[in-house]
């Protein structure tokens, strides 16, 4: 089955560089998911006494033709999960979620984009649930991220801020004009900024970590946070040396680099189609 696990990718506010020795408060996320693999499709010896897995397949082909939904899979076996899973392959964006209790959801999208696999976990990291869904993005990111996220900023009382801080205060008031208004596609581009650590700490705990963290995985990784804050997303580009090259805050749904287009579906569905004939 496809890995992810629960480590802790620190995600560090960055703006003006700090000093070596400085250390900064992080913010949690996903990490050791597993690298891109190219999909190698199963023998069809191997299929010969699954004939449930051509059914998913068709399934699957059929929500790509209309562009969305979700294929349940509690009904099929663990070998016809394990065929389906090698067959979809592992593709560049991880999500976990955070469904409290200790539980989470993993969600990791195949080789075909827009195509995502849903592992629903218990607090003792038993798996309860799997589905498939085809859509840009999770519904579950897209509608539930912010159910219970808090509307405004609880911005820091600037007559008793923590010596060193100083354009924090600027900055999250700037931010709560953009999430009060509703003015979702907003970025702040913290990477220019005279940002001291002081200051970076003092945003993020004032954003604090809401219940959804994605990797995205390309040339570098983007690593992308859901705030405590409706809309408000903490988004960082790493290069291939793993070096932060870009550091922002997003008002918005959900951030773009996260999402399967429209183009990546229509390009799925003949994809998908591909390999069903390539198996039969």
């Amino acid at each position: 089955m496809m890995n992810m696990h629960l480590l802790g990718i620190p995600v560090v506010g960055m703006g003006s560089q700090p000093e070596e020795d400085d250390e900064l408060n992080y913010m949690q996320m996903p990490q050791g998911m597993a690298t891109y693999r190219p999909t190698i499709l199963p023998e069809q010896e191997d299929l010969a006494d699954y004939p449930q897995v051509f059914t998913l397949l068709q399934q699957a082909q059929d929500l790509l033709d209309v562009g969305a939904g979700h294929l349940d899979l509690s009904a099929a076996q663990p070998a016809e999960k394990r065929l389906l899973n090698q067959i979809l392959g592992e593709g560049e964006v991880s999500i976990l979620f955070d469904t409290g209790n200790g539980g989470h959801i993993e969600i990791q999208e195949t080789s075909l984009p827009g195509v995502w696999w849903h592992r629903t976990l218990d607090a003792l990291k038993t798996c309860v649930d799997e589905s498939v869904e085809v859509a840009g993005i999770p519904d579950l990111i897209r509608n539930t991220t912010f159910a219970n996220a808090a509307p405004v900023l609880a911005l820091p009382d600037v007559q008793h801020l923590p010596e060193g801080v100083i354009n924090a205060p600027g900055l999250l008031a700037e931010l709560q004009e953009q999430v009060q208004q509703q003015y979702v596609g907003h970025v702040i581009n913290l990477t220019l900024l005279p940002l001291s650590p002081e200051d970076l700490e003092c945003i993020t705990q004032t954003l604090s970590v809401g219940k959804a963290a994605i990797l995205s995985r390309g040339y570098g990784n983007c690593r992308i946070t859901a705030t405590a804050i409706r809309h408000v997303w903490w988004v960082q580009y790493f290069n291939s040396s793993d070096t932060l090259i870009l550091n922002t805050l997003e008002v918005v749904v959900v951030p773009l680099v996260a999402c399967a287009s429209s183009e990546d579906l229509a390009d799925s569905r003949e994809r998908l189609q591909e390999i069903r004939e390539a198996l039969q």
